[in-house]
């Protein structure tokens, strides 16, 4: 007759130590972090509504408070010129998107770091993601060119070792083109890579490229806008990235 032998406390406590060493081991290492920067790691709400009511100025247009701009933002500088030119209606039928566009972004790359600041916290979340040998990255549907200049300007020319923003033919967020590019430029694969972000473009792009998302909730979107995205973790300041590494 078979006896079946007894599963001691001590067999059972040596399991369950051994089955949470290996769920750690099973979940993602995180290699790198790539963040979006407006509204994520600066604030240029006020530096975007400066440069845009210059140009409405220009075309005798009223300016369009700060706040506003929040809702414009997201998609790039021509979906922003769109979203601006529709809110005046009729009184820029005649006003030429192109121009327009063009006016914004030299006035704002020859003076691109006007009213802009840096989210409190951030800093100091980026020393040490770096100490923890992180690869760090900038995915931005700004104008690259601005995008390079305010991420030198704010951080340095070493601490992010990709900083990629609008380009011709190259797809904006939330393709995830840009994406992908800076993956293979890193040497790293999507389940190793964390994308943070402030805005619903932001998480459908870490979707298209399954790529975690984290949410930030000191940026120009609420956590309703962020939750219906599917954001993997919503977090409300830069240290808490830390606690979330690895989900």
């Amino acid at each position: 007759m078979c006896t079946r032998s007894r599963y001691t406390d001590k067999e059972k406590n040596r399991d369950i130590l051994l089955l949470g060493a290996l769920f750690i081991t099973m979940r993602p290492m995180t290699r790198a972090c790539i963040f979006d920067l407006d509204g994520t790691l600066t604030n240029t709400l006020g530096t975007i509504a400066y440069f845009v009511n210059m140009q409405a100025a220009h075309y005798h247009l009223p300016p369009i408070p700060s706040e506003k701009f929040a809702l414009f933002l997201g998609d790039g500088s021509r979906a922003l010129i769109q979203r601006v030119l529709a809110h005046y209606g009729a009184a820029a039928q005649t006003i030429s998107e192109d121009e327009f566009l063009q006016r914004y972004c030299l006035a704002y790359e020859a003076d691109f770091l006007q009213r802009c600041t840096v989210y409190p916290g951030v800093p100091e979340m980026l020393v040490e993601l770096k100490r923890r040998r992180i690869e760090l990255a900038i995915l931005s549907n700004k104008p690259h060119s601005i995008a390079q200049k305010v991420a030198s300007a704010f951080f340095g020319d070493n601490v992010f070792s990709v900083v990629l923003g609008q380009r011709e033919g190259v797809p904006v967020k939330p393709d995830p083109a840009g994406l992908f590019e800076i993956l293979r430029t890193l040497n790293v694969e999507t389940a190793e890579a964390l994308f943070v972000g402030d805005t619903a473009v932001d998480i459908r792009t870490a979707s298209a490229a399954q790529v975690r998302s984290v949410g930030v909730l000191w940026g120009f979107r609420d956590e309703t806008e962020l939750s219906q995205a599917q954001a993997h973790v919503l977090i409300r300041t830069p240290a808490e990235l830390l606690q979330h590494l690895s989900f």
